[in-house]
């Protein structure tokens, strides 16, 4: 007796999958304007490092400019504009219908929303900021800056997907996030700037750096893990309102 199995209808392997999303999201959001704005405020950070290098201690003006400029206002205000219409570029394109009819792991668009956020941000914002501390002078901060720059966009790039996908007009309360409680209210409360990501990452910098920094006295392993929890929570929480969206 022979007996004739099911096959059923192979998934998609998860990688290429996943690439294929990632590409998708990518290109999406290389879209000329985009492009101009991120670039034009890594090309601030870089020429702020030129000016950097000509103060007395440039190791610790180097550091405040990557804390003041960078992790503070470029990398969070480009991760937001990015990471909030990651998802609502596909649904004006309707191509979010068809990914959502494809037999994908509902989790790998949030994932490549986030990945595709943090390669933008970090090769025109966070790229630039390394070059500075070479410009300035300081190649020994070069290490630590990239190291606190990528934990910071992964970390604002999963807060701001899941916002997106959670909020009705995301960008407009990521903006208020950014200007009423990271550099209002944390700033004021020792409390409240433990709900800051940039106060992570702006410890590690400082811890990385063993340098002295405003909002930045926390501890390097808290604040490592901090981030990544932001980051991999940010992108879970993405995942699970995705699941349940009614896509039409």
């Amino acid at each position: 007796m022979t007996a004739t199995a099911h096959t059923p209808r192979p998934r998609p392997a998860t990688l290429a999958t996943l690439r294929q999303l990632y590409t998708i999201v990518l290109r999406m959001q290389l879209t000329p304007l985009r492009l101009i704005g991120v670039a034009s405020l890594g090309g601030i950070g870089l020429l702020l490092g030129v000016l950097t290098g000509r103060d007395d201690d440039p190791v610790t003006a180097t550091a405040d400019l990557v804390a003041g400029y960078g992790i503070t206002v470029a990398i969070p205000l480009c991760v937001l504009w990015l990471a909030t219409s990651s998802v609502g570029d596909l649904v004006d394109d309707g191509l979010l219908v068809y990914l959502w009819l494809k037999p994908v792991a509902r989790w790998q668009l949030p994932a490549a929303s986030v990945l595709a956020t943090a390669t933008v941000v970090l090769s025109l914002i966070a790229a630039p900021l390394v070059v500075a501390t070479l410009v300035a002078g300081t190649p020994e901060l070069a290490l630590d800056v990239a190291v606190a720059c990528a934990l910071a966009t992964l970390a604002y790039a999963g807060l701001f997907v899941a916002a997106g996908l959670w909020l009705r007009r995301a960008l407009w309360w990521g903006i208020a996030y950014l200007l009423v409680w990271e550099n209002g209210i944390a700033r004021a409360s020792e409390g409240a700037s433990r709900l800051s990501v940039g106060t992570y990452g702006r410890s590690v910098l400082a811890r990385l750096a063993d340098v002295d920094l405003d909002l930045g006295g926390r501890p390097l392993v808290p604040s490592v893990v901090a981030l990544v929890v932001v980051a991999v929570g940010g992108w879970l929480a993405a995942t699970h309102r995705y699941r349940r969206a009614e896509i039409a």
